[in-house]
């Protein structure tokens, strides 16, 4: 009985010991309590880099650990971002995180995630406070202009852009007035912007890594304001050497009716004052009064600066009514709110992930050679068989043929096991394909995708330079369900030379993708140098890429012409026929069946080549220029796997250039000579393209803006414009009106067939485009329909 109390009392003694011990740990544990605030001033541009600051309060131990941010980027990753982060015991700390975009699309898993220690072996760690990231997240059209100036009433203007952009989709934040607001030192934080205006605020005040950052903003495409002010030089810092323009102590006048003629017919009052300015070498007027230059732009990798002569918020130009509509031209709203984040309609990572990566994991190891397997068996067969019994009978050992035959069998077995997966047991795979755009200063800009083939199960850790993102792309299983955690699949973890990457938990021989942006400076370019006369091409292209380019074609409209290979530092000689009028922009490749799968390991390289074509070609949608392509066999993109692996890359170069065309006596310009683009202005009113090529198109009831701009440069060309037709393709469900400048209005078009000989260059704005008015409507059918067609002859200088 003694013995059995005791033993009672040890059972109830471990018992309360293991009651007390957890309480005791949890009692240990940090108690966080996080709060988070997604974008600027609680807005957001979907589909883009996303600022994200986060407030972490420490109510228990000391953590020192990682915070994980479970956000996906669009539809088709599934990568977490990983932070270290140190709290100690009653601290709170806010952090500025910069997310690659958010997608509510997995919704259900927390937004956070800590563990002390660390992720890959660290305890996961409770928290209470934000779950979700909320924010309002806008339209990818929308146009995000950031001011850095001292006042905001200044710029009070900007915030009237809305009223002139086709959707009213203009937001401005003004940076300087924002509570708690730091001006970013990562790329990342500038990206939501379209325009980013600098009003008498000293760029070189501004922190290296802050200058850094807005530089490399430009260069990925930005475009920068930088408006008049005394010794701009000096007060320009990193970007002295990119200016426009030369500003002299001098200063002018511009005249209130010039001010009215360059935006348009507006209103204003008051002449204004400008700098004397000269033009630097590579520079493009953008406002001019005769021999007065008001403004001037200069291409900067993607991206451009434009400088004005005078002070953008000085009085009296800041109060007049008219000031809005000379920014809109000097931004131009129109293309701006045309461009968005997106590639087809489509987020560029979720494009790649449906229409380049199921090629780009289709390895040559895959192929299984029928003859080959056939061979293998009949002289499996025949070992087996006769010439095994031949051998056996020969010596008189037939009574072994129980154990020679299975011997046999396992070692051909190995044979072809080895044979035929001898390239995925020593090391990886890796298909890399990559497209990129080709900038005037020899940097490039574009996307990739990565596939790896494993040889071994377990994580894989890919590394990222400081220009390249990297994101898992989900696989298919993926989709069945609820994902859980995105950590759980990847994450990536920021470092002092870019970012690494973690796929975990890969099996044995699979294909895992991930994906990103990239661009790198000072890689080459092409110097091209070519005229179209005569419908003959002719001139030059010498290679600067330290590599050779294969497949150099000229692309212009809906025309190629393929002119050969080029050795690096070598010079090919264009001399061939193209059947044009004009060099122009080239057509969207809406007719490639990305449905057709190689069926042979050789026809795999040509279709990732041609997918890279179709996502490239979108890259210069806005440049209204012809382009050359090629391609070469080099990793451009900066991700390498940390292990050693097989590689296959593909990069894919588009450059736009300035073609010459020299004409001469009369020609005819055709619809599929001119570039549309279609801007609604009704409220919720929806344009689709749906062949460029045939001109046809999905519009929802409601009225519409078509430009149709002619090829960059052409009216050079010209002397003389005789006739102007306008077709009207759709007479029951459309009413079309064309703009004339010299009116300033809309004149209806009554005819379905209308036909203009006299003073046709009122027509044409200053940007060479025609500006028709569709009323569309009532459709019930909801079929295509076919936007105007114009036909222009004239006489050649």
């Amino acid at each position: 009985m003694k013995k059995a109390n005791i033993t009672a009392f040890i059972l109830l003694f471990m018992l309360v010991i293991s009651l007390i011990l957890p309480m005791e740990q949890a009692n240990a544990a940090a108690t966080l309590d996080v709060q988070a605030k997604v974008g600027i001033a609680g807005k957001a541009k979907y589909q883009s880099a996303v600022p994200l600051q986060v407030t972490v309060k420490n109510n228990g131990a000391d953590f020192s650990g990682d915070i994980v941010i479970n956000a996906s980027a669009s539809y088709q990753t599934a990568t977490a971002q990983v932070l270290p982060i140190d709290i100690a015991a009653g601290e709170e700390k806010t952090f500025d995180i910069y997310l690659e975009g958010i997608d509510n699309y997995n919704s259900n898993a927390e937004a956070f995630a800590f563990f002390d220690g660390g992720i890959e072996k660290g305890k996961k760690v409770a928290y209470k406070g934000t779950k979700q990231l909320q924010s309002n997240l806008l339209d990818p059209s929308s146009v995000f202009i950031y001011t850095l100036t001292d006042k905001s009433d200044r710029l009070s203007a900007f915030l009237r852009l809305s009223q002139l952009a086709p959707q009213n989709n203009v937001e401005v934040f003004n940076l300087n007035q924002i509570k708690d607001y730091t001006l970013p030192e990562e790329t990342q934080g500038f990206a939501m912007a379209n325009v980013i205006v600098i009003d008498e605020i000293a760029i070189a005040d501004l922190s290296q890594k802050q200058q850094e950052s807005l530089l490399n903003w430009v260069q990925n495409g930005g475009t920068l304001i930088l408006g008049a002010a005394d010794q701009v030089n000096a007060t320009a810092g990193i970007f002295k050497d990119y200016l426009p323009l030369a500003l002299s102590e001098q200063m002018t006048s511009v005249s209130a009716d010039s001010l009215s003629k360059l935006s348009g017919g507006k209103t204003f009052t008051q002449p204004i004052s400008i700098y004397g300015a000269t033009e630097k070498q590579g520079s493009v007027p953008v406002l001019t009064d005769n021999n007065k230059i008001l403004a001037s732009k200069k291409k900067v990798g993607s991206g451009e600066i434009i400088q004005t002569a005078f002070s953008l918020g000085d009085q009296p130009l800041a109060s007049m009514d008219g000031y809005p509509a000379l920014v809109a031209k000097l931004i131009n709203i129109q293309k701006l709110s045309q461009q968005g984040g997106m590639i087809n309609g489509q987020s560029p990572m979720d494009q790649i992930s449906f229409d380049l990566r199921n090629i780009n994991e289709l390895f040559p190891s895959f192929e299984v050679s029928v003859s080959y397997m056939l061979i293998v068996i009949i002289l499996y067969i025949l070992i087996i068989g006769p010439i095994l019994y031949f051998i056996l009978k020969k010596i008189d050992k037939r009574e072994h043929a129980w154990w020679i035959i299975p011997a046999i069998s396992i070692v051909i077995s190995i044979a072809l096991f080895i044979f035929g997966a001898k390239d995925r047991i020593g090391q990886p795979q890796i298909q890399q394909s990559a497209f990129f755009k080709v900038n005037e200063d020899s940097s490039v800009n574009g996307y990739y995708v990565e596939s790896i083939l494993t040889n071994r199960s377990g994580d894989f850790v890919v590394n990222a330079d400081k220009n390249t993102s990297a994101f898992a792309l989900r696989s298919f299983n993926e989709f069945a369900g609820p994902m859980g955690d995105l950590h759980e699949i990847s994450y990536i973890k920021e470092n002092a030379n870019g970012s690494t990457l973690t796929l975990r938990d890969l099996s044995y021989w699979s294909v895992q993708s991930f994906a990103g942006k990239s661009a790198a400076q000072n890689i080459g370019k092409m110097d091209i140098d070519i005229t179209l006369k005569n419908e003959k091409l002719t001139g030059t292209i010498k290679n600067n890429f330290p590599y050779t380019l294969k497949d150099v074609t000229l692309i212009s409209g809906i025309k190629e012409v393929k002119l050969g290979d080029i050795e690096a530092n070598g010079t090919l000689k264009v001399d061939t026929e193209l059947k044009a009028t004009v060099l122009q922009k080239p057509s969207n490749f809406t007719g490639y069946n990305f449905n057709n799968y190689p069926t042979k390991k050789e026809d795999v390289n040509p279709s990732r080549i041609e997918r890279m074509k179709s996502m490239a070609i979108q890259l210069v949608e806005n440049d209204k220029k012809p382009v050359i392509t090629a391609w070469a066999d080099q990793a451009i993109a900066g991700v390498e796997l940390e292990t050693g692996a097989s590689m296959s890359p593909i990069s894919y170069f588009v450059q736009p250039f300035d073609g010459k065309v020299e004409l001469s006596g009369p020609f005819t310009m055709k619809r599929n000579n001119f570039t549309y683009s279609v801007n609604p202005l009704s409220p919720n009113s929806y344009a689709e393209k749906i062949d460029e090529q045939l001109n046809s198109w999905r519009l929802s009831d409601g009225l519409y803006e078509v430009s149709i701009a002619m090829p960059d440069k052409f009216m050079n060309s010209v002397q003389t414009l005789n006739e102007l037709t306008v077709s009207n393709k759709d007479i029951d469900r459309m009413q079309l009106s064309i703009w004339n400048n010299e009116t300033k209005t809309y004149e209806p078009l009554v005819d379905a067939k209308q036909v203009f000989t006299d003073n046709i260059k009122k027509y044409f704005n200053d940007n060479d485009e025609l500006l028709i008015e569709i009323k569309f409507g009532p459709d019930q059918t909801g079929e295509e329909t076919k936007l105007p067609d114009v036909e222009l002859k004239g006489v050649a200088k």
